[in-house]
């Protein structure tokens, strides 16, 4: 199986009921990562999932299948830490929920954890200009299509303009961050987004509502262009 590192499949819109067979069918798929979201009811309306089931599912799946956490939350960096204590390598926060002191942390955390990749996270309000002003401080950069915390909303047409910004910024500035993008993709608005610059996709109804998941992978896959004036 060809292994799949582009599109990254959003636990939050797999069945909670048979979630061991929502994974089990992303490794046979050649799925490399996932992406997990965390939200706390407080940045975010809803509540999902957090630090038990990502021991229990990071343990059972290690050396199978990634988990990038995407945490949105208030009071960010103490949620970094202890995601980085059970083995997450790669945690993305977001820009809204940031304070000015928090940029020491990353500093910091990055010194004493160097193996770990940590990214920020913009809303669709957020100038992309935000990120691109903290771009030496980041690994990567996860760019929402939607309004964060509610799963099968519909993309926002423009997030692709941000993508474009933040990919031309990261070839003039010679940074090697990655782009991500996170919401209402599908295989219209995936390639469109990996067209501009987009590193990987977060796809979460398109994938786990499909009748044929592999087939639903593939149709995006297909359509994969990279711009490259």
């Amino acid at each position: 199986m060809e292994k799949e590192t582009v599109i990254r499949p959003s636990l939050l819109s797999a069945d909670f009921v048979n979630l061991q067979r929502d994974i089990d069918e992303m490794v046979s798929l050649g799925i490399t990562d996932c992406h997990f979201d965390v939200m706390d009811g407080s940045f975010v309306d809803d509540i999902s999932f957090g630090e038990p089931l990502y021991k229990k599912i990071a343990k059972a799946y290690e050396g199978k299948i990634a988990f990038d956490v995407h945490l949105m939350v208030i009071n960010p960096m103490k949620q970094v830490r202890r995601f980085i204590a059970l083995g997450a390598k790669e945690i993305s926060f977001h820009y809204e929920a940031m304070k000015v002191s928090d940029l020491i942390e990353v500093q910091a955390i990055r010194r004493e954890h160097p193996d770990v990749r940590l990214g920020l996270a913009l809303s669709p309000e957020t100038d992309v200009q935000m990120g691109i002003n903290l771009a030496n401080l980041f690994d990567f950069f996860l760019i929402m299509s939607v309004v964060p915390g509610k799963g099968g909303q519909s993309y926002i047409q423009g997030t692709e303009n941000k993508i474009s910004r933040l990919d031309l910024y990261r070839k003039q500035s010679g940074l090697k961050f990655f782009i991500g993008v996170d919401g209402g993709i599908n295989d219209i608005t995936g390639p469109l987004c990996y067209s501009k610059g987009v590193d990987y996709l977060v796809a979460g109804s398109y994938y786990f509502s499909a009748l044929s998941r592999e087939e639903a992978l593939c149709k995006i896959r297909k359509s994969l262009r990279r711009n490259t004036i």
